[in-house]
């Protein structure tokens, strides 16, 4: 019985050892990711000089400690241990995609948030942003831009919620066309909903006040 065990004991050590190697890892990441969320926070204070380029520049460090997983998970273990990464590269990329939207009006997409990261392309085993961490990332910025409608108002810019309002249409309009069977997802999707509501109200109330300029 003893020898039966003996693989099974050396199995879990090198487990545990893989494990402790991955939260060490990502205790460097994860004070980038709140960073990042930080700053994007800023941007919806009234005097914000918050660019694109200041999270990119943010970021850098990452990029060795992404090398380092890599190499350290093969590809048939990918997903026994992404949790571990999951929810940090998830809201890393929700932070890059709003920055970049706020300050470039399009949208990042997912092989070049991936290429921001150095992480690779979207195959299985690989070491990637999963096409459902992107979309929920999508959700995320349908919320903070309805969020940062109202605060585009008090800017007294009142020009950007129009352009919010027909981003965050053409994006749910987009989700309708998936058949969404992940339920973290389809939840999220159908707060859009309520998130597209909010915006047009704001764009409403800037039209009868007559505040767009024609």
């Amino acid at each position: 019985m003893e020898k039966l065990f003996e693989p099974f004991t050396e199995e879990l050590e090198q487990d545990f050892q893989l494990r402790q190697s991955i939260k060490e890892i990502m205790t460097k990441i994860e004070p980038i990711d709140r960073k990042l969320s930080q700053m994007v926070q800023t941007y919806h204070q009234v005097n914000s000089n918050m660019t694109y380029q200041q999270l990119l520049d943010e970021i850098q460090p990452m990029k060795p400690q992404i090398d380092q997983l890599k190499l350290l998970i093969k590809p048939v273990l990918y997903y026994k241990y992404r949790d571990y990464w999951k929810f940090s590269l998830t809201q890393i990329s929700f932070s890059l995609i709003f920055s970049y939207w706020v300050e470039k009006k399009s949208l990042l997409k997912i092989d070049q948030v991936q290429s921001i990261l150095g992480l690779d392309e979207n195959k299985p085993g690989s070491f990637s942003l999963e096409l459902e961490d992107y979309l929920i990332a999508l959700c995320n910025l349908s919320n903070e831009l309805s969020r940062y409608c109202l605060n585009c108002v008090i800017k007294q810019d009142y020009e950007t919620p129009s352009l919010i309002s027909k981003f965050i249409s053409d994006l749910f309009a987009g989700f309708r066309l998936l058949n969404l069977k992940n339920d973290i997802i389809r939840k999220r999707y159908d707060s859009m909903k309520y998130d597209l509501k909010r915006i047009e109200e704001v764009v409403y109330d800037i039209s009868v006040r007559n505040l767009i300029k024609k």
